[in-house]
């Protein structure tokens, strides 16, 4: 390849950081939308069984999402970068990313999945006059559109290009496996094989291989848009109307940027709901520098590292899932009549929680215990849903058995 060097595959990796974990918030953001609690009882038996499923996959999808960040995290370390995990707030528009689309927060529905259909893309393109309509793209720029598995092709082609005793200069025991992080896939990469492995993975879990294009990222994307299609025919020969998703804006952002977000984004109004999404958006920050800093520390002390791990993958897992599917029935404010929110995802000046375990741990607790209180309160208000409580108590629960008790500080 042309042009490869180190700082060359760092920047590339770093763009992959950003896009997996923006593709995730995004898949997310769809199955918070999804109409799961049981007073939303305008959907048949068959239809909300559908649902239950889709969300799941979703979850399941955005947790590889996931996965593939911290394994771009192994592979950065490899060659002498740091984990990164900031990206751009939403919505971006579709010249910021070389993938030519898109990168946004939108309820579940024909057009996100599209959307998702095409991130994943394999090696061709089809139904390209849906994304001109939906996305006002020129074809010119949908045929250079720079896929996430393009992406990766030029990601190992740098990795091969490079001389193997030159790039692989990071120090071993930053790098992550099962045994930590509870992602059974990921690989620790000391080498241009185990490289090229990992790559294999994120590429097979996206977009497939040449002998399976289904039990994939973008084959799953395929078939829940058809199982949609059906569900929407069915409803019309009812003289129905099939709605899986509620009513939440596109890209919700909180009062807390202070007019600084991305153009496009949608402020959220009611007052009550913006604590809500900031509380999200604290929680969702405290998730990513704890599981940023299993990847920076090495071995900690008192079996840290896999305990830190542990925390932050079920923040993600039992308490992000109700409390953004709180804030999908919350109301958006008097600018949006009818219409719920959503969160933000927000990222504002995170720092690196500090290397020392000790140190870490206090701030860690710290945070813990003011998002735990500060949810307790709103737990409280009279429109809160049952569910906020049901996230705040999982976090509690998160924080007691999986942190540490500190050791004193002498001064």
């Amino acid at each position: 390849m042309k042009n490869a060097s180190r700082s060359a595959l760092i920047s590339l990796l770093s763009e992959a950081c950003e896009l997996e974990h923006g593709l995730a918030c995004s898949y997310l953001y769809a199955a918070f939308t999804l109409k799961l609690s049981v007073s939303e009882n305008d959907l048949t038996w068959q239809e909300f069984q559908s649902l239950r499923i889709w969300a799941g996959q979703l979850y399941f999808i955005a947790s590889q999402e996931m996965m593939h960040l911290s394994q771009a995290w192994n592979l950065l370390t490899a060659i002498g970068g740091t984990p990164y995990y900031m990206r751009p707030n939403f919505p971006q528009g579709h010249k910021y990313y070389p993938i030519g689309l898109p990168l946004k927060l939108e309820p579940f529905g024909r057009r996100a999945l599209k959307r998702f259909t095409f991130y994943e893309l394999p090696s061709h393109v089809s139904d390209t006059a849906f994304l001109e309509k939906e996305f006002r793209i020129k074809l010119s720029a949908i045929e250079k559109a720079f896929t996430v598995g393009k992406l990766y092709t030029e990601i190992r082609a740098c990795f091969n290009a490079i001389p193997q005793d030159e790039l692989f200069i990071g120090d071993k025991s930053l790098q992550v496996g099962a045994d930590i992080c509870h992602f059974n896939e990921i690989v620790k990469v000391t080498d241009r094989e185990s490289a090229n492995r990992a790559i294999d993975t994120i590429m097979e879990q996206g977009e497939g291989n040449s002998n399976d294009q289904v039990d994939c990222h973008y084959g799953l994307f395929v078939r829940l848009d058809k199982e949609l299609d059906q569900l929407e025919q069915a409803a019309r020969t009812r003289s129905g109307k099939f709605e899986p998703a509620r009513p939440a804006i596109e890209d919700p952002i909180t009062s807390f940027d202070r007019n600084m977000g991305p153009q496009g984004a949608h402020k959220i109004e009611d007052p009550y709901t913006n604590d809500v999404a900031i509380l999200f958006d604290n929680v969702y920050s405290l998730m990513l520098r704890m599981l940023q800093y299993v990847f920076q520390s090495g071995p900690l002390p008192a079996d840290g590292q896999r305990r830190f791990a542990e925390a932050a993958i079920q923040i993600m897992a039992r308490a992000l899932k109700p409390l953004g599917e709180a804030l999908t029935l919350l109301p958006a404010g008097p600018s949006y009549p009818g219409k719920t929110a959503g969160p933000a995802f927000g990222l504002y000046r995170h720092v690196s929680l500090p290397a020392d375990f000790n140190a870490a741990t206090i701030m860690v607790n710290e945070r813990f215990e003011e998002l735990i209180a500060e949810g307790r309160k709103l737990s409280t208000h009279p429109k809160a849903p049952a569910v906020l409580l049901s996230g705040i108590s999982k976090l509690e629960d998160i924080a007691n058995r999986l942190m540490f008790t500190p050791k004193p500080i002498t001064v």
